[in-house]
């Protein structure tokens, strides 16, 4: 019977590479559960110390903007307001970016093993058939 399938690889080979297939999917899951984590924490950033930040500025400083400070007795106060403003943003975007970086790099590790299991299954099915037969 072993001659009807000559390409067929062994039955250790295949155990080993469903092994591996299934620390793959651990793998992707692990990186995509830190991306949602990365994501939420810049969400939870977002709106638990920068909103409340910019609230907090627009209504201390109804006349400033925050492209600079007002200059006088208030502007080493006001550009203290800004600065703690200015360094948010760039701390959410490196959560954001690096959480969705996780998260497609788990789900390429999936697919890839998931195509690494879709190339087991004509190998897989011969044995099948084989033991179908007798």
């Amino acid at each position: 019977m072993a001659s009807d399938y000559p390409d067929r690889q062994p039955i250790d080979e295949i155990e080993s590479t469903v092994g591996s297939i299934k620390k793959m999917l651990m793998v992707g899951a692990v990186f995509a559960a830190v991306g949602y984590l990365l994501v939420g924490a810049a969400l939870f950033f977002e709106l638990t110390e920068f909103h409340p930040l910019l609230e907090n500025f627009f209504s201390t400083y109804t006349d400033t903007s925050l492209a600079g400070g007002s200059g006088g007795t208030r502007g080493a106060a006001v550009n203290g307001a800004l600065a703690s403003i200015h360094k948010w943003p760039s701390t959410l975007l490196w959560l954001k970016l690096g959480g969705i970086g996780h998260i497609l790099l788990g789900i390429f590790i999936a697919l890839v093993a998931i195509v690494r299991a879709l190339s087991l299954m004509p190998h897989r099915l011969s044995y099948a058939m084989e033991r179908a037969q007798e």
